[in-house]
Formats: structure tokens, sequence, C-alpha cells
């Protein structure tokens, strides 16, 4: 990798002495070269402009000086010939004479011509040769070939450097099979090495599929058609290529070009791979901050070019090779408006080019493994897609889509281009060309959906265990999962509970029934839940078993959870997905599995949590924050709370029914479905303020405390003590000391505590808080009220999910509990 750091203005690194006037030009150019690294307002379309006009005036300068023969002309090739000039590129430059020149005046002027460069700074892939040599040697490298149609003539005779120009295009007609040919072959080597740049964690901008080769591998395909009219114009009369597509690729090169003129000058090297170390100083320095990840926009940006390059070329390569065929009559398919001509799937001009017409395209297209024809698509981009208005058959049809496996990926890539992927599911738009800039993800997570989308379907037609497993899920749920499980990747906060949100609003925009909604929500919020407990866990303990096993509840989530988990892992990367991972987490699968025919609750908890989240069912579906009131026939009041389950609502509940006075005498507290918790409290208003009123403040206060907006600890803080004083009166007369007790081995996968403490307002809020505080989950809960005291019982996880046995661990937790709830009395 060459550096271009330089040296002071007033030395010169040199071979030779140069001429005095080669040595003010070597000068000038490292000065002017200087001059535009430096000023970072020039872009990189400009500065390859800039720097080009540089070495043009100074090689003119030369040549007159030089008086060069009539017979030689000084060409520019490659990115000089095309003004694209980076910091670091090479400066192709090539002096074509007549045989006739004496060879020892040819090798003067080259050397007078090429030394000032050289001491400038710059690297040259120079020669001299004359037009017949040129030609000769494009006659056998299809480099020297692509180099001589972009030639630009610079100084001397002009009429020489056009005639090897015209030469060359009339060899590279002659020549056309054979070059496309080496030209498709190069832009499928270039996707398998150095890979597409929207694919890759360190892209090379201009080798990289998509990349600034791409874009030139058009013109130099363009060459080789009779078309005159210079650029792309011959691929857009050839028909390879549509008119609005010189305008897209040129944005796409614009944005290459910023960002490798931007590289070359952070590092001061020639190399073209934007890596991973230096991604946020390009960022900085393209002042890319529209987001809190300057990077991750930069990255966003070129992957969307990339793919914009990408999707026209393939299909350029796929047309241009293409003899021009006399019109045949197309071939129907299932779907009125639909049809296969030349290879490829058509919509009629007959047919309405609307978003659920695009769908059945895009179904018919991916089950038979061929592109949607261009036009179809354009005119799906000028319809400007309205978002789907789903039923059974849309839906339908979307999953069919989805179960055509990899041929799908391209054509999904094709209507997002369009903008049919987010008429289809608008939420992709948050997703598309998003980079996961990490080693452990290959794909944009959008790419990523794809792909994971595709192992599902393969898994649904493989043979052997796997195979089997995914086949008894529910095809649309693992598919639609698959697709979805990392839909709120880029978005603050767990992309995991935020996907579910996401996922629970599509199936309803869909139409799936409820409990497919339910499983759904549940597979992208737990999609992880596999493979993170048979990676971090011991599968020895049966605990962990157990513990998942309850995670999960049943067989449907399992065999969906474990087809999605090999799916995601085969679609993330090779360092996602070995053979050790996939025998744990077949492990894991199968002693679950098997667990589930025993059940996996605590014992003498299931039935009357059973019962319980029945009796709630419909209050539970909300979602929401909410409560049901009924009056027991024990003369007791019966306030059912449900809520998005989140660690410390336990301590939040009770203590807006401590604000409330409403004294709690019974509680049990469950995990519900779907990431909602169910708690049930019975007891005695105090104050006789609960009623239609009173219960509607309740709600609200729980709302807020709920969601942060509310705090009352002060308020009970207050009322305690006060309460406190008053209790100082009878303090002898009563058994006033708490009473904390562990037992480990009451159940599998929780620390049982039980609390026995004199009766009081807000206690439940207190023992919660503490738990809430030392951050315990509270799995469960059963609290009763025997005469003046009360026996409180609780099952706790710690912040991890796991059981809490470490015994310094239960003995803090003893004495912070027994601390708060022996608070001694107030003295006089």
């Amino acid at each position: 990798m060459k550096s271009f750091a330089f040296e002071p203005e007033n030395q010169v690194a040199t071979p030779s002495s140069p001429q005095p006037l080669g040595l003010e030009v070597s000068v000038r150019l490292r000065q002017r070269r200087h001059q535009l690294i430096q000023d970072h307002s020039i872009s990189g379309v400009t500065f390859g402009a800039l720097l080009s006009a540089a070495l043009d005036e100074a090689l003119v300068e030369l040549a007159a000086n030089l008086k060069i023969e009539k017979s030689m002309a000084i060409v520019a090739a490659g990115s000089y010939a095309r003004r694209e000039l980076a910091p670091g590129s090479d400066i192709d430059v090539l002096l074509i004479h007549d045989r006739r020149s004496e060879p020892e005046s040819v090798r003067r002027i080259a050397e007078a011509l090429w030394y000032p460069l050289w001491d400038a700074g710059f690297v040259l892939g120079h020669g001299v040769r004359t037009k017949s040599e040129a030609l000769a040697l494009a006659q056998e490298d299809l480099d020297a070939l692509t180099a001589l149609l972009e030639i630009r003539f610079v100084a001397g005779n002009s009429t020489v450097a056009a005639a090897t120009h015209q030469q060359a295009k009339k060899l590279a007609r002659r020549k056309r099979k054979k070059i496309l040919t080496q030209l498709v072959v190069a832009a499928a080597n270039r996707a398998d090495h150095p890979g597409p740049i929207a694919e890759m964690l360190e892209p090379n901008l201009k080798d990289g599929a998509g990349g600034l080769r791409d874009i030139d591998a058009l013109s130099w395909a363009a060459a080789c058609f009779s078309n005159d009219s210079g650029g792309l114009s011959a691929l857009v009369d050839r028909g390879a290529l549509e008119i609005g597509d010189r305008e897209i690729l040129a944005g796409a090169r614009t944005n290459l070009l910023d960002a490798r003129l931007a590289l070359h000058r952070v590092t001061g090297t020639s190399s073209d791979v934007l890596t991973l170390q230096e991604q946020d100083a390009v960022a900085e320095m393209l002042t890319i901050n529209q987001s809190a990840d300057p990077a991750d926009d930069l990255i966003r940006s070129l992957a969307e070019s990339a793919r914009a390059v990408t999707w026209i070329t393939s299909d350029a390569w796929r047309r241009v090779g293409s003899r021009p065929r006399r019109s045949r009559r197309p071939t129907a398919t299932q779907f009125s408006g639909i049809s296969k001509h030349h290879e490829s799937i058509v919509i009629d001009i007959s047919a309405d080019p609307d978003t659920p017409t695009a769908l059945r395209a895009a179904v018919v297209a991916a089950k038979a493994g061929l592109p949607l024809e261009r036009s179809s698509l354009e005119r799906l981009r000028t319809e400007k897609s309205s978002p789907m208005q789903w039923d059974v058959t849309e839906r339908s049809l979307f999953v069919e889509l989805l179960q055509a496996g990899p041929s799908m990926i391209s054509v999904v890539e094709a209507l997002d281009q369009v903008g049919v992927m987010t008429a289809l599911l608008p939420e992709w738009e948050a997703v598309r060309a998003l980079p996961q800039r990490n080693a452990y993800h290959r794909f944009t997570v959008d790419r990523h959906l794809l792909e994971c989308v595709a192992e599902c379907a393969d898994l649904l037609t493989a043979s052997g265990f796997n195979g089997d497993i995914a086949r008894r899920c529910r095809t649309d749920l693992l598919l639609l999962g698959a697709l979805l499980h990392d839909i709120a990747k880029g978005n603050a906060g767990d992309h995991s509970t935020l996907g579910a949100q996401i996922a629970r609003t599509v199936g309803e925009r869909m139409g799936l029934d409820a409990h497919a909604i339910d499983v759904l929500s549940w597979l992208v919020q737990n999609h992880l839940l596999l493979a993170d407990t048979a990676t971090r866990r011991d599968l020895a303990d049966e605990e962990t078993i157990v513990r998942f096993g309850r995670a999960v509840g049943d067989t449907e989530r399992l065999d969906l959870l474990y087809a999605l988990t090999i799916s995601d892992s085969k679609a993330t990367g090779p360092a996602a997905w070995s053979s050790g991972k996939a025998a744990l987490v077949r492990q894991l699968f199968i002693e679950t599995d098997v667990l589930f025919e025993s059940g996996v609750t605590e014992r003498g908890l299931d039935a009357a949590r059973m019962t319980a989240l029945a009796r709630y069912e419909e209050l539970l579906a909300t979602r929401v924050v909410d409560c049901s009131w009924a009056q027991g026939d024990d003369g007791l009041l019966e306030c059912a709370v449900v809520a998005p389950d989140q660690r410390g609502l336990l301590a939040k509940v009770a203590e807006v029914l401590a604000v409330h006075r409403f004294d709690v005498r019974v509680a049990a507290a469950y995990q519900a479905p779907n990431a909602m918790a169910l708690e049930v409290y019975r007891g005695v208003d105090t104050m006789g303020r609960l009623d239609e009123i009173g219960r509607q403040a309740l709600k609200s206060d729980l709302e807020a405390v709920i969601s942060g907006q509310l705090d009352v600890k002060p308020r009970l803080a207050e009322r305690r003590s006060r309460a406190l004083r008053k209790r100082s009166l009878s303090a002898g007369k009563r058994n006033n000391s708490a009473q904390v007790a562990f037992d480990v081995d009451a159940s599998r996968s929780a620390t049982v505590v039980e609390i026995e403490a004199p009766d009081e307002s807000g206690l439940l809020a207190r023992v919660a808080g503490v738990f809430r505080d030392l951050d315990f989950d509270v799995s469960a809960a059963l609290v009763s009220t025997l005469g003046d005291r009360v026996v409180d019982t609780f099952y706790l996880r710690d912040s991890h999910g796991a059981k809490p046995t470490d015994p310094a661990v239960l003995e803090e937790l003893k004495n912070v509990l027994e601390e708060e709830l022996n608070e001694p009395l107030p003295s006089d």
C-alpha cells in the first residue's frame, strides 16, 4: 500500500535530476495536490476534476517545452482519463508515438514527462507505445483494451489519440462477445472477492461489488456496440439500461467518490478498503451527523448506493448479452395480467401496476427463479405503490413468496428498489441497508432478515430431524417470525421488546388470528432465548431446562423457536453457527420437549395460576395497564391488575394500592403469556373511597407509576412516619418483630422467601420495593393475613432469571428486609 505523505516544499526526491522546468512543474504539482487534499470542502467529483486539470496543465506545459513530435500524443487513462482521481490514485498515462520516431528521442521525451510527476509524489502507471503496439496488446489483454476504450487526449497530436481510440472501439466491437463474457465473469468474481459493498464489514469502495469498478465496466460494455453517442447511451439504446439508470449510477458514483476521497485523506494511503477503525473518522470528515451514529449513516448510505449499482448492473449483464429476438407470445401464468416473456416475469401493460399485482408477479418470479422484468418494475416505481390492504388471499401470497427460499431474496430486493416492500411492510424502511458494524454479522439488517427467511424455507423442505421439527410449525408464523425478528434494530431500546410490539402490529394489520398474533409477538420477543440459554447456561443442570421450559411454555412455541434459532444463526454468518452450537441447541430443545410431558410450573401454583389467567383472559388481551374490581363472598374487595411484565411491577402496584388505602389481605402475582403480568389483590377499602371515581383515580395513578411519570414513595414515607409514631403507643402489647426465612429447595427455579411481620398498611409495597431495589424479580407471590400478622411468600429470581442461592447474597437480602421491617419506633 503506497503512502502519499508530503515532503517539505523546498525538497524534491528524484531518481535523477529533472530539467529546470520539470523542477518547477513538480513543485507546483505537489503544492496543488497538497492544497486540494487539505481543503475538506472539496468533494470527490470536484477533487478528481481539479487534480486532473492540474496534471493536464503540467503535461501540456512540459510537452510544449519539449516540442514533442507531431506524431506523438499524450493520453490519460483510467481514473485520470475519467477525471476521478483520489489522493492515492495511480496516474495512468500513455505516450503514443509513430514507429518512425527515433527510440532514443522517445525515451528522453518520456523521461522528461514522467520525472516531474514522480518527483511531485505521484505513482505512475505509464507506458510508451506505438499505436500498433497498443492495439496488439489490447488484442490479448482485457485490461489493456478497456484502458484504451476510455483514453482522453491531453497533449501532442490529437489525431493520433483519436485514431487509437477509434481503433480500440472497433476492436471492442469485433471482440464483443468475448469482452462481455469477461466483464460478466469479472463482476461475479468481485461479488465473491472482495465481496459486496452492501454486505461487508469493511467494504472495498473501488473493487467491491456495487463499487466504482462495476460502474466503469458498464462504460466498457457500451463501447462494444456501434452507437457512438458516448457514455452509457449505447446500453440504453440496446435496452440493457433504463433511461433513469444513468442518473442513479451518477448519484452512486458521487457518493462512492466522496467516501473514497475522505478515506484517502484520513489514512494518508491509497487503500480503498473502508476499515472498521477508520469509519468514524471518515464519517466525521464527510459531516455525516444525522443521527447518534454518523458511521452507521455512512455505511448505510454506501450500502444503498452499492445496492442500486448492483441491481442495475446485474440486470444489464443479463440483458446486454442476449441477442434481439423476434417477438413471441408471452406465456400465461396462474395470475391474470402476469406472464413469462424472454426468461423474465412481466406485468402486462393492461394490468394495474398496484401493490397486489406486484405481489403476484413476485410470487411467480420467485417460484420460477426468474427476475422481474425491468420495465414492469419501473411501472411500479412510477405508480408509487400504495400500502397493501391485506386479506386472506394477499397474506397467503406473501407467505408463498417467503416460502420460495433463496430465489425470493433477489425478487424482494428488486421490489425494494422500486418502493414496493415498504408498501407491503412499512416497517421495512427502518431496516433498509441498516449496517451491523461488528464481526459477528455478515449482512445488513434487511438482508439478514431475508437470508433468515430463506434458511427457514429451506428447513421446511429439509430431511432429517431439523426438517421434521420445522414442518411441525405453522408455516406462516415461522416465516413471518424470521422476517420480523430483527425488525426493530436501529431503534433506541431493546430490539426484541420493540420488535414484539411491531410484530403484533403487523400481525393485526395482516389479519392474523388472535392466537397467531400472540405467538408471533412472543417469538420475536424471545428469538434469542434458545441460543443464549444453550450457549450460556449449564445444560447438565436440570434447573436450566426447567427455567427455559417455563419461559417457553408449550411445544408450539418450542418448535418455532428451534427452527428460527437455526435459521437465524446460519443467516448471521460463519461465526454464529457451528457443530458445537448446533449440538447444544438440539440438546436443550430435546430435553425441554421431554420435560413438557410432565409440566414445568411450580407445584401448588399451577392450578391457581391457570384459573386466574382464564378468568382474566379478556383483560390480559388488552395488553395495557388495566384493573378489574369485584366484591367477594367473604366481604373482601378484589382488585385484579394486568400490565406489561417488568421487574419491580409488584412494588409499583402495591405502592399505588397503599396510597389509595386499599389494605391488602391476600395477594397472588402471576406471569402471564405474551410478556404480561396478572396480580390479584383481595383486601379492604379502609377509607371507603374506592367507588367508581376512586377506582378511576387509582387506575390513573397505576398507569403513571408504571410508566415512570409518577413517584408515590414520598407520600407513603410520610404516612409511615405518622403510623410509626402511633404504633409506639402500643408497642409492648404485640410482637413487632419481622422474621425472614429462605427455602432454596422448595422450587427448582426460584428461591422462596417467607416473611412474617406485623400487619400494617403498605407492608407489601415496602417488601416489594426492597426486591426491586436489589434487582430481584418476583416470579410468583402469595400474601395472606393471619390475625394481626401477615405471612408473605415470594418466589425470587435474580436479574439474569436465575435462582439466587449464594449465601452471601441471601444474607444481605435478609439484613435489608429485617432492617426495613424492624425499623426502630420513634422516641419522644
